[in-house]
C-alpha cells in the first residue's frame, strides 16, 4: 500500500505573561501539535485494537465536538492562508460517529499512557484506527495536539501551523471526528485528536 504523507510539528508558545507564569508554576510544557495525511486505501487493517481495559472512561463531550467542528467550519467558510499557500473556501465538514470513536480512543490512549504520536502503542496509524471503527476511507488525515486547555486554543494552534491548516482546509475531506482526553498525571494533561476523512 502506498501512502503519501504530510507531517508537521509545531510548538506554540503561550502569548501572555500571565499564562506563561501559570504554566511555569504547574511545570507543564508548552503545547505541541502534529499532522499527517494519506490517500489510497485498501480498506484493510492488520493492527489489532489496543487494550484499554481499566483506562479512564472519558471521551470528548458533545459540546467540545460541536465547538471544534464550528471553529473548523468557520475557517473553511472563507479563504485561508496556510503557510505560503492560500486555500479557497471549501464546504463544511460534518461530524462522523466512527471518526469520533477513532479520535476519542487515540486521545484517551495518549493521555492514559503519557505519549504523543500519530502512531499508537499498538503500532497503528490514523487510517488503521479509522478502518478498525468501520470507516472505509478514500482520503484520511489526522491532527493531534497536547497541552491546549480549550477548543478555541487548539483550533487556533492548528490554523497557525501549515500542515494542520492544510488538513483543516482540504477539499478532499468531507467528515471529521473529534477526540479529547485529560489526565492530571500525563505530561501535557490535555490531548486532542481530529480525524479527517472521505468515505470510499
Amino acid at each position: 500500500m502506498k501512502f503519501s504523507y504530510l507531517f508537521a510539528t509545531a510548538v506554540i508558545v503561550m502569548a501572555t505573561a500571565a499564562c506563561q507564569s501559570d504554566r511555569e508554576s504547574e511545570q507543564v510544557p508548552a503545547p505541541v501539535s502534529s499532522s499527517v495525511y494519506a490517500e489510497i486505501n485498501t480498506g484493510e487493517t492488520t493492527v489489532p485494537a489496543p487494550d484499554l481495559a481499566g483506562a479512564r472512561a472519558a471521551a470528548a463531550s458533545y459540546a467540545q465536538q460541536q465547538e471544534v467542528l464550528t471553529y473548523i467550519n468557520v475557517a473553511r467558510s472563507k479563504p485561508c492562508q496556510c503557510g505560503t499557500t492560500t486555500y479557497p473556501a471549501v464546504p463544511a465538514l460534518t461530524l462522523d460517529s466512527q471518526l469520533n470513536s477513532a479520535s476519542d480512543k487515540h486521545a484517551l490512549d495518549m493521555a492514559t499512557y503519557n505519549y504523543f504520536s500519530h502512531t499508537g502503542r499498538d503500532g497503528s496509524q490514523p487510517w488503521d484506527r479509522m478502518t478498525r471503527e468501520g470507516y472505509i476511507w478514500r482520503a484520511a488525515g489526522e491532527n493531534i495536539a497536547a497541552g491546549y486547555s480549550t477548543t478555541r486554543a487548539v483550533v487556533d494552534g492548528w490554523l497557525k501551523s501549515p500542515g494542520h491548516c492544510r488538513n483543516i482546509m482540504s477539499a478532499n475531506f468531507k467528515q471529521v471526528g473529534v477526540g479529547y482526553a485529560y489526565s492530571a498525571t500525563s505530561t501535557y494533561r490535555h490531548y486532542w485528536v481530529t480525524d479527517f476523512g472521505t468515505r470510499r
